[in-house]
């Protein structure tokens, strides 16, 4: 693909100041969605070496864009204006880049206060750290993109010895790449725990020496990675989560992946990992325990009539009791790998008693007045509540009485 040159025939001449920011902001995208199979979203309170964060990368972007390879990034921008596909374009420059990276290299060490400014330039020291894994994400991105293919293939392999055969290919010695090879592997994989016990069966046992002299230890940190990507998921101070459906499947992810952890391998509770683990889960069950608390307080608020004013029923409150009660499912399901039992057991008994009561009254209710519209509606949300909290049988149950009251009513 030939990129447009903002000047033809010039393509070498530097850029001034408002191309090089234009560079930078046009071209951030493209550069972001290249490492997109190794980046991570805030929170990221344990840094691991496949795992590059959003922000930083961004910083370093720009600093590149701006410092040291302004011509490509604004050759960049020019082709993203005329309609380019992102990746495409970038990949027809990423050479160029890499050659500008690996000259700015070879002057920092002639030069340390110029690799003092860069490092200023960058975002400072932490920025600079995660400038060799960028880099070598950006060398190594059809590998990375073979990553993701290869933990989408790993997903249809039934046979516990085929696995194992799968794991062993990836010969890939040089620790950077491994790490991030694994963090991309990881974030297309359906269930970790099959690959992980694997792991286990390749390295002779489930200790944590074993497996890092296997060379598996990346593997262990890419799944603890996506693990703590999923605190993210969560809001930090919900009244409750905005996307239930979102919060679920992160809730449901965290385990599966802890579950791939604590299934197969011995873990020291003092070790590394082991701290690391602590850590995340008391970091995402403190993000429960307030949505947890509100759960039977949004169930008696949509299913109780109200006692001052008309008749009503409130579609926030009872959208805002269904996902409760979703968020409540879900934890159950998770709770082996959540720091949550009391809170959990607490709610759980709670929100039976309170479905119960509630929904019977909402029952009663209609078979008092069963051409009320607002009886039908709350008995409605109640069905649906008691069939989420206890199972579809029950809810059969409930549907069966609301239909022979309606009958009744019919024949006069």
């Amino acid at each position: 693909m030939t990129l447009p040159d903002t000047f033809p025939g010039q393509k070498n001449q530097p850029r001034g100041a408002a191309d090089a920011r234009r560079g930078a902001d046009s071209g951030k995208d493209a550069f972001l969605q290249v490492l997109a199979g190794v980046l991570v979203d805030p929170p990221a309170p344990h840094g691991f070496p496949g795992a590059i964060e959003r922000e930083t990368a961004g910083k370093i972007w720009t600093w590149m864009a701006r410092d040291v390879a302004a011509d490509e990034a604004a050759r960049l921008a020019d082709a993203l204006d005329s309609g380019a596909d992102p990746l495409t374009a970038f990949d027809s420059l990423l050479p160029e880049i890499l050659e500008k990276l690996k000259a700015n290299a070879a002057a920092e060490k002639e030069d340390r206060e110029l690799e003092r400014r860069n490092s200023m330039q960058m975002g400072g020291e932490e920025a600079r750290q995660r400038l060799a894994p960028v880099i070598m994400a950006m060398r190594r991105r059809p590998l990375l993109e073979q990553a993701g293919k290869f933990g989408i293939a790993v997903g249809s392999i039934s046979d516990e010895t085929e696995l194992a055969t799968a794991l062993q290919s990836i010969s890939i010695t040089n620790p950077l790449t491994r790490a991030l090879w694994m963090q991309a592997m990881v974030g297309h994989m359906a269930n970790p725990s099959r690959l992980m016990a694997a792991a286990v069966a390749i390295a002779g046992g489930n200790g944590e020496t074993r497996i890092t002299n296997a060379g598996y230890g990346s593997l262990v940190e890419a799944v603890l990675s996506h693990a703590q990507s999923q605190i993210g998921g969560l809001a930090s101070q919900p009244n409750l989560f905005s996307d239930i459906d979102f919060s679920c499947k992160a809730i449901d992810r965290f385990h599966r992946l802890m579950r791939a952890i604590t299934y197969n391998l011995d873990i020291e509770r003092r070790s590394v990992w082991g701290t690391i683990m602590t850590d995340l889960t008391a970091r995402l069950s403190e993000r429960l325990e307030r949505p947890m608390k509100e759960i039977t307080l949004n169930v008696t608020q949509a299913l109780r009539r109200p006692r001052d004013g008309n008749d009503r029923v409130d579609a926030d409150d009872v959208l805002a009791a269904l996902n409760g009660l979703y968020l409540l499912m879900t934890v159950r399901r998770s709770r082996d790998s959540l720091a949550v039992n009391a809170l959990l057991d607490q709610a759980w008994a709670d929100t039976g008693q309170t479905v119960e009561v509630l929904v019977t009254r909402a029952l009663d209710m209609y078979r008092a007045a069963p051409a009320d519209p607002v009886a039908r509606e709350r008995l409605d949300a109640g069905i649906k509540m008691a069939e989420i909290r206890f199972n579809p049988e029950y809810a059969d149950i409930l549907r069966r009485a609301r239909d022979g009251a309606e009958r009744r009513t019919a024949q006069g």
